[in-house]
């Protein structure tokens, strides 16, 4: 079954590669209907390959009010172009030309989707539910809401002992890499470990916060747990994460890039 996925799955991608897409696109001009618009996290689906095991991955949509429309894969980010109505769509996507995918099974979960979603030809839609259907696929989505990040702002974070933790192998490193994170502003983040000072703008993506403009400052070669530190937050910052704060520990956790780094608050009682 996985051989199958593979080779159905890469033979859409080189298509999309070389031809720019293998479906029969109208050309039709302007967006799609108004009331597909918005922030939208795959919650689950089915194909000819039967049930879509999503691995823990945040697979989002955002249809804007273009034709194109941009998501985030289990791997990395990808384009949509959206045509028609809720009863009668075209899709086209546009393959990542690079992979960061932590396991095998990430990759073919990415190929998958983007074969899937260029199948689409219909929708439904309800006020927080959107599906995306055409022969043998259908293809779930919540719209998002809102993450609640005030509760992150202005507080700083220590990493905690056995902090990091690799999703696919054992733990990683503890409190000695020195790595501390403060998220200034609803969109500024800031991070040091014992090499460098980094700092980075962040924004709500489906289920995730998403790293951008990530600038590391420092002007020496740092090696051991604070290079590791600096290497781990950096892609996590930058793969998307969720977080949860209970009391005074916040674990951020990216499933994309196969990471999750505990925190205690400093200063906590």
């Amino acid at each position: 079954m996985r051989n199958a996925k593979w080779a159905m799955a890469l033979g859409v991608v080189a298509c999309a590669l070389v031809l720019g897409g293998c479906s029969v696109v109208p050309t039709t001009d302007g967006a799609p209907d108004p009331a597909l618009r918005g922030q939208w996290i795959l919650a689950g689906g089915t194909d000819t390959f039967g049930p879509i095991d999503l691995l823990g991955q945040n697979i989002s949509l955002s249809i804007a009010d273009s034709a194109i429309s941009t998501g985030r894969n289990s791997c990395s980010d990808y384009t949509a172009t959206i045509y028609g109505s809720q009863r009668n769509l075209w899709v086209t996507t546009t393959a990542p030309q690079s992979y960061t995918c932590a396991t095998a099974d990430q990759n073919v979960l990415q190929l998958e989707y983007l074969l899937d979603l260029q199948r689409v030809r219909r929708s439904t839609i309800t006020k927080s539910e959107l599906e995306l259907s055409a022969e043998g696929v259908e293809l779930q989505f919540r719209r998002a809401t809102p993450l609640r990040v005030q509760q992150l702002v202005d507080r700083t974070w220590q990493l905690a002992t056995s902090a990091t933790i690799t999703l696919h192998s054992p733990p990683a490193f503890a409190r000695d890499a020195g790595g501390s994170i403060k998220f200034v502003s609803p969109d500024l983040i800031e991070a040091r470990t014992t090499c460098e000072s980094i700092t980075a703008t962040y924004r709500q993506v489906g289920a995730e916060l998403v790293a951008g403009d990530i600038r590391l400052i420092g002007s020496f070669p740092c090696n051991g747990a604070g290079g590791r530190a600096e290497a781990e937050f950096t892609r996590v910052f930058e793969n998307g994460f969720t977080f949860a704060v209970r009391h005074n520990t916040l674990a951020l956790t990216s499933a994309r890039a196969g990471i999750a780094l505990g925190f205690d608050e400093v200063g906590a009682p």
